[in-house]
C-alpha cells in the first residue's frame, strides 16, 4: 500500500471523448488537427418557438448555433444490462457518461486486465441544468395538470371523459415517468450508475464548479490517489445536452455570439455552447510504470482559487485568476518558462479574454527577444463551450498534444490587436505544427478553466519520457502510436498475373464498397497491402476518401479496357504498369542550401514521429549555443510576429549555419523514412552542401549514435563560426540563369575575365553564376536582353568557386576529426563526377575540394545513367534536383521522383513515391503506413461481406420532450366543441363570467400574436410587480359581455376569487361568443412565466383551437 503523499505525479493512462463532430477519442484528435469547425445550426425543432433573432424578450433566444452531439449520442442499454424502457425519459448525462467511462477503461487496457476495483473511484464534473429527464417529470405531472386547468378555465363544462382522454393523450406524447426513470433525476446517481454497472467500489460523486468543474474533478481525483485511498480514478466532465432553455439563460446575459465563436479574434463577440463528455483514467505514475500502462501525459498539479469580492458575481477578476496559476506552479515546482503550450479558457467573450491575457502576462512575463515561444489555443473555437465538460475537453486535447508532440491548432481568423499579443511570450497557434523540443526539461503545458461565480482552475501537464530508449541507427525516440489514424490520403495497390486478373480484383473491390458503406479507406488500404502484391500487372491509386477511390477505380477500368494500354500515369494519382520488369539501379539525391523553406516536412513530422525526432535532435544540438533554436526559423509561429520579425526569421533560415542545418536535418529524416519503407538505393549523390548529408547517410562518415552525431554537428557549426569570425569569407551575389544557350554563358564568363564564376552547372537549362553584386546585376541585364531568365538567390557566399579555396582549406580540421572510409552505399561526388575513393585521405581531399569546385551535377547524373541508374529519388525538402534530372535525361527511359515537394502535402508525396516505385517493380514495404494505427482487415469476399455489416447502435434523444396532440385526436376534440346547436349545447353557460370566458375585446379587434395580446392584457412583465400592486389590476381596454355591453375594466382580486368560486355555467339557449385568439393570448401569457414549456403547451392549444373566430362569432 502506498503511503500518503508518496507520489504527486499522476499518470493519464486512458481517455475517452465524445464531442461535437467526434464520436470517439481518435476522431476528436483528428478533427482538432484538421481544424474542423463542429459548431453548426441546431435543427428547427430544437429551438421551436424560442428562436427569434430579433427579439429582446427574456423568453427567447437569438441564435441557434452551437456544438451539438446529435446522432453521435449512441447508446445501447443492453450492453450495460439496462432495460431499454428506462432510457428515453431519463437524463442523457447518465447514459453517455456510463458509456464513456467504459470506453476510457478500455482505452487504458483494463477491459479484461484485472485491477483493484475496491480502490477505484469516479468523480465527475457536472452542472445542474435542465435536461430531458427533469422535463419528463414535470410534463407528466405539473404541466399536464396546468394544461388541463387552463382548458377547464376556458371551457368549464368539459366533461370528465373528455378531460381524461386529453390527459392520456398528452401524457402519451412524452416519455413515461416510470420508477426506472427516477435515478436519472438525482444528480449524483450519474456516478453511482457507473460504479454500479462497472463494479467500482471507490468513492463516486459529482462536482459542480461551472466551467471549472472538470478540472476540479481531476484535482479531487488526484488527491484520492496521492493520499493512497485509491489506486485508480476515473475523472471527467459531462454536458450531454444543451437544450434551448440553457441557451436562453446565456442570451439573457448577452453572452452568446450571433455568428461564430472565435476566441482571441477581432470578430469575437460572444461564446457559443457545446455538448460533450470526456473521461480520464488516472493512476500514480510509479504504479502505471510498474503495470506497463501506456501513459498519455503526467499531471503535475492543479491550482484553484476564487475571485473573492469582484465587481460582479459573473465578471472575471484578474487577481483571482492569477492566484490559481501561481498556486499551480508553486505547488508543482514548475517554472512557467518551461511551458510550451497554454490551452486557454478562451470563450470568445472579449472581457474574459482580455482578463485572461492579463493573467498570463502577469504570470509568464513579457516577451524576451524577437520571437514568441509559447503556443496559445482554445478548443472552444471548434466545439463550443461545453460548460462543465469544457475543462476535460481542453485537458484531453492537451494530453494528446503532449503524447503526439504536436501543437494543435485553433480557429482564429485575425488575432485581436487589442490583446497586444506581440508583446507577450505567446502566439495564437492556428496550424497543426510539430512540437519541436530540444530542452532537457520535458514538454509541458498549462490549461485554464475559469468558471461562473468566480471559481478558477489551472492544470499543469508534462510529457512522459519514461520509454527512454530510442530506435533506429541514431537512437531517436518515437511514440508507440501515431498521432493521426485516419489520414488525409491513402495508397491502395492492386496486382494480377494478367490485365484481366487485375481488372477482376478492381471490380471485386468496387462491389464490396457498394455493399458495405461502412468500410474505412484506411482498413481497405491496409488489407490490400497485405495481399499478394508481387504479380506482374500492377495498379496503385492515391485517394482521399472512398467516393474518390470509387471514381478513380472506374477511370482505371475504363483505361485498362483498351488493349493498347500498357502504362498509365495521371496527375490525379493513378498509376499502372503491365508486365513489370527490372528497372535498373536506384540513386538517392541529397540537395543542399536552397531546398529549405518555412514549415518544410511539417506534416510528415505529424504522421511519422521519427521525422520529428530529427528536428528535436537539431534543437537539442544547439540548445544553449544559439540564441534561438533552429526550429524557430524552420517552423515559424503562424501569428504573434511583427513584419520586421517575420522578415528577420526568413533571412535567418538562409543564413549559413541555419540553412545547412535545416537541409541536413531534412535529408537525414527523409533518408531514414525511406529506409523504413524498404526502399533500397545503389548509389548516393550530394548536391553542394547536401554532400554533408550524403557522407553520413552512405556510411562514408562513420558516426555512431546520437551523442557522436551531436558532436559532429556542433563541430561543423563551430567551423562555420570560426570562418565568419575572421571576416575573410568571400561575399558577393549568386544568380540563377535559365533558358539560355551554353555558348552565351561561356562568352559572358570570358567577357568578365575571372570576375564572374560558373558555380553550379545543374542541367542544360540552369546554371548559377557568382560575382560581385555590381557584376551580377550587369550580367543579369545582358542575359535578359538575350532572352534568358534570371533570379537572384538569397545567398552571398562564394562557395563552389576558386575564390573560396582558402576558406575550404580551413575546413580541413573538421574533416580530419571525422572517421571516414568506404561506406555501405556507393557515393558519388559532384566535384569529380565519379565515385568517392575508399581511403580516408582521398575522401577528405574530395570533400574539401567540393567547397571550391564547380557543382557538376549535369555530368554526374549523365555518368550515373551510363552506370545503369534508372530511378532517381530526391531525398530532401524540395523537388529542385528532380527537375534537373528531368532536363538532363529528357527523352530517355528513367524515373525521377521527389520524396517531398512544397506543392503537395508531405504524406501525399510519400504515397505517390511509393505508388510509382510499386508499379515499376521496386521493392517496398508499406507496413510503416499502418504502424499503430489500429487498422483492421476488410473482408474481401463479396459473398460473405454482407454478414459482417454491424447494425448501428440506438441514438439517445437529447432534446426536451414536446407535449402535443395527435392531429386526429385534436380534430375529434374540435368537432366536439363545434358540434352542438343553439338550445342544445352542453357547453353554453347560464351565467356569463367575463373573466373566465374572456369574450372579444371592444372594437372587434382580433389579436395577431401573443406579443400583441400582452399589450392589452393585465399581465405585467416578470420582475416588475410588487406584491401590493397585484391587489388591483386594470385592463388597458374594457372587455365585453355576451350582450356586447361594456364591463368595468377595474376588477379587484377579491372579486375575481368570488367569481371563480361560483358554480360552472349551466345549459343556456344562448351560445356564448368565444374569441379563441384571446384564449391563446392568455395561455401564452401564462407560458411566458413557464418559459421552458412554451413550445409544448403552445402546440397543444393550437391543436385544440386552430381557427380563431371574429367578434361576431362567425368562423
Amino acid at each position: 500500500m502506498n503511503k500518503i503523499g508518496s507520489s504527486t505525479n499522476i499518470a493519464i493512462i486512458g481517455m475517452s471523448a465524445l464531442f461535437p463532430g467526434a464520436k470517439n477519442l481518435g476522431a476528436y484528435w483528428e478533427n482538432i488537427l484538421n481544424k474542423v469547425d463542429a459548431v453548426e445550426d441546431a435543427p428547427d425543432e430544437w429551438a421551436g418557438a424560442y428562436f427569434d433573432p430579433n427579439s429582446t424578450e427574456s423568453g427567447r433566444i437569438y441564435t441557434r448555433k452551437g456544438g451539438f452531439l446529435g446522432k453521435l449520442a449512441e447508446f445501447n442499454p443492453v450492453e450495460f444490462g439496462i432495460m431499454p424502457n428506462s432510457v428515453d425519459g431519463g437524463d442523457p448525462d447518465h447514459f453517455l457518461s456510463l458509456k464513456l467511462a467504459r470506453d476510457a477503461i478500455a482505452d487504458a487496457g483494463y477491459t479484461d486486465k484485472p485491477f483493484n476495483r475496491e480502490k477505484t473511484g469516479i468523480i465527475l464534473g457536472r452542472g445542474t441544468y435542465i435536461n430531458r429527464g427533469f422535463v419528463t417529470a414535470l410534463q407528466q405531472s405539473m404541466i399536464v395538470d396546468q394544461t388541463l386547468d387552463l382548458l377547464c378555465q376556458l371551457h368549464p363544462t368539459l366533461d370528465q371523459d373528455t378531460l381524461n382522454s386529453i390527459r392520456q393523450e398528452l401524457k402519451s406524447s412524452v416519455p413515461p415517468l416510470a420508477a426506472e426513470i427516477i435515478p436519472t433525476l438525482v444528480p449524483n446517481v450519474v456516478t453511482g450508475r457507473i460504479a454500479n454497472r462497472l463494479d467500482l467500489m471507490g468513492p463516486n460523486y459529482v462536482a459542480d464548479a461551472a466551467c471549472s468543474s472538470s478540472l476540479i474533478a481531476v484535482e479531487l481525483a488526484m488527491n484520492e490517489l496521492i493520499s493512497g485511498r485509491c489506486d485508480m480514478m476515473l475523472a471527467g466532465g459531462v454536458q450531454a445536452a444543451t437544450p434551448a432553455p440553457i441557451h436562453m439563460l446565456f442570451c439573457l446575459l448577452g453572452a452568446l455570439s450571433h455568428g461564430k465563436i472565435r476566441p482571441f479574434d477581432t470578430s469575437g463577440a460572444g461564446t457559443l455552447l457545446g455538448e460533450g463528455v470526456g473521461f480520464l483514467i488516472l493512476k500514480r505514475l510509479e504504479d502505471a510504470e510498474r503495470d506497463g500502462d501506456r501513459i498519455y501525459a503526467v499531471l503535475k498539479g492543479v491550482g484553484t482559487s476564487s475571485d473573492g469580492k469582484a465587481l460582479g458575481l459573473l465578471a472575471p477578476r484578474l487577481e483571482g485568476e492569477v492566484l490559481a496559476l501561481q498556486r499551480a506552479y508553486e505547488n508543482s515546482g514548475i517554472d512557467p518558462d518551461t511551458i510550451g503550450l497554454i490551452e486557454a479558457h478562451g470563450t470568445g467573450i472579449p472581457l474574459g479574454e482580455q482578463t485572461e491575457m492579463q493573467t498570463l502576462n502577469h504570470v509568464f512575463g513579457q516577451r524576451q527577444g524577437n520571437f514568441p515561444r509559447c503556443a496559445l489555443g482554445s478548443v472552444k473555437s471548434m466545439i463550443g463551450h461545453c460548460i462543465p465538460a469544457a475543462g476535460v475537453a481542453s485537458l484531453i486535447k492537451t494530453a494528446l498534444a503532449l503524447y503526439h508532440k504536436v501543437l494543435p491548432p485553433m480557429l482564429c481568423d485575425e488575432v485581436n490587436p487589442a490583446l497586444e499579443i506581440e508583446k507577450t511570450p505567446f502566439y495564437i497557434n492556428t496550424e497543426a505544427r510539430p512540437w519541436i523540443h530540444g530542452e532537457q526539461t520535458p514538454r509541458r503545458a498549462g490549461i485554464n478553466a475559469f468558471g461562473f461565480g468566480g471559481i478558477n482552475a489551472h492544470a499543469i501537464l508534462e510529457e512522459y519520457r519514461g520509454w527512454g530508449v530510442g530506435t533506429g541507427d541514431w537512437g531517436l525516440g518515437e511514440n508507440s502510436q501515431l498521432p493521426i489514424t485516419n489520414w488525409s490520403t491513402e495508397i491502395l495497390i492492386f496486382s494480377g498475373n494478367s490485365k484481366q486478373d487485375l481488372m477482376a480484383s478492381i471490380n471485386n473491390i468496387q462491389q464490396i464498397l457498394q455493399i458495405d458503406e461502412s468500410i474505412s479507406l484506411a482498413n481497405l488500404s491496409y488489407t490490400l497491402s497485405e495481399a499478394n502484391t508481387q504479380h506482374s500487372h500492377r495498379l496503385a491509386v492515391i485517394a482521399k476518401n472512398v467516393p474518390e477511390l470509387q471514381t478513380k477505380l472506374k477511370q482505371a477500368l475504363e483505361k485498362l479496357a483498351d488493349s493498347k494500354c500498357t502504362k498509365l500515369q495521371t496527375r490525379s494519382g493513378i498509376y499502372y504498369t503491365a508486365d513489370v520488369k527490372k528497372s535498373g539501379k536506384t540513386a538517392f539525391l541529397f540537395p543542399g542550401e536552397g531546398s529549405q523553406y518555412p514549415n518544410m516536412l511539417a506534416d510528415l513530422c505529424l504522421y511519422f514521429p521519427k521525422v520529428r525526432a530529427w528536428f528535436d535532435l537539431s534543437d537539442e544540438t544547439f540548445a544553449g549555443i544559439w540564441e534561438n533554436p533552429p526550429s524557430r526559423f524552420i517552423f515559424p509561429s503562424p501569428t504573434g510576429l511583427t513584419q520586421e520579425e517575420q522578415k528577420l526569421g526568413e533571412n535567418q533560415l538562409y543564413a549559413m549555419d541555419v540553412a545547412t542545418e535545416a537541409v541536413f536535418t531534412g535529408g537525414m529524416a527523409l533518408d531514414e523514412l525511406l529506409h523504413d519503407f524498404g526502399i533500397k538505393c545503389d548509389v548516393m549523390v550530394g548536391h553542394s552542401t547536401g554532400e554533408h548529408t550524403a557522407l553520413l547517410a552512405s556510411g562514408v562518415s562513420r558516426v555512431k549514435g546520437k551523442k557522436q552525431l551531436i558532436e559532429m554537428k556542433r563541430l561543423l557549426n563551430q567551423s562555420y563560426k570560426d570562418l565568419e569570425a575572421t571576416n575573410s569569407v568571400p561575399k558577393g551575389a549568386l544568380l540563377s540563369v535559365g533558358a539560355i544557350e551554353p555558348d552565351f554563358i561561356k562568352t559572358l564568363l570570358n567577357a568578365y575575365s575571372g570576375r564572374l564564376h560558373l558555380a553550379m552547372d545543374n542541367c542544360p537549362n540552369q546554371v548559377v553564376l557568382f560575382g560581385s553584386k555590381g557584376d551580377i546585376d550587369e550580367a543579369a541585364n545582358q542575359i535578359k536582353e538575350a532572352g534568358g531568365i534570371c533570379m537572384h538567390l538569397p545567398f552571398d557566399r562564394a562557395t563552389h568557386t576558386p575564390v573560396f579555396e582558402e576558406m575550404a582549406s580551413a575546413l580541413r580540421s573538421y574533416y580530419e576529426k571525422l572517421d571516414m572510409s568506404a561506406g555501405h552505399t556507393s557515393l558519388y561526388s559532384c566535384a569529380t563526377c565519379t565515385e568517392f575513393a575508399s581511403d580516408p585521405e582521398t575522401i577528405r581531399d574530395v570533400a574539401i575540394k567540393q567547397w571550391s569546385s564547380r557543382v557538376r551535377f549535369r555530368e554526374t547524373i549523365a555518368n550515373l545513367y551510363d552506370e545503369g541508374v534508372r530511378t532517381f529519388i530526391e531525398v530532401g525538402p524540395s523537388s529542385n534536383l528532380t527537375g534537373f534530372v528531368d532536363d538532363i535525361l529528357r527523352n530517355r527511359d528513367y524515373v525521377a521522383i521527389p520524396s517531398n515537394t512544397q506543392r503537395k502535402s508531405g504524406l501525399e508525396q510519400i504515397q505517390l513515391l511509393l505508388a510509382r516505385l510499386f508499379v515499376i517493380g521496386k521493392e517496398i514495404d508499406l507496413a510503416p503506413l499502418y504502424k499503430n494505427r489500429q487498422v483492421t482487415p476488410v473482408n474481401l469476399d463479396v459473398k460473405t461481406v454482407q454478414n459482417g455489416i454491424k447494425k448501428p447502435s440506438p441514438i439517445l434523444d437529447l432534446t426536451l420532450p414536446i407535449m402535443q396532440l395527435r392531429p386526429e385526436f385534436a380534430q375529434s376534440i374540435q368537432e366536439k366543441f363545434h358540434s352542438h346547436q343553439p338550445g342544445e349545447s352542453h357547453f353554453a353557460p347560464e351565467k356569463p363570467n367575463p373573466l373566465t370566458v374572456l369574450p372579444s375585446v371592444e372594437g372587434g379587434e382580433i389579436l395577431s400574436s401573443p406579443r400583441e395580446a400582452k399589450e392589452i392584457l393585465p399581465f405585467p412583465s416578470r420582475g416588475e410587480v410588487e406584491p401590493a400592486e397585484i391587489q388591483t389590476m386594470t385592463l388597458n381596454q374594457p372587455l365585453q359581455t355576451f350582450e356586447n355591453s361594456a364591463v368595468s375594466s377595474e376588477v379587484s382580486l377579491e372579486e375575481v376569487r368570488k367569481i371563480n368560486a361560483q358554480e360552472s355555467f349551466a345549459t343556456s339557449s344562448e351560445t356564448p361568443v368565444f374569441s379563441d385568439d384571446i384564449r391563446l393570448a392568455v395561455v401564452s401569457a401564462h407560458f411566458d412565466l413557464m418559459q421552458e414549456f412554451l413550445a409544448s403547451q403552445g402546440r397543444v392549444m393550437t391543436s385544440l383551437f386552430p381557427n380563431p373566430t371574429d367578434n361576431n362569432g362567425s368562423e
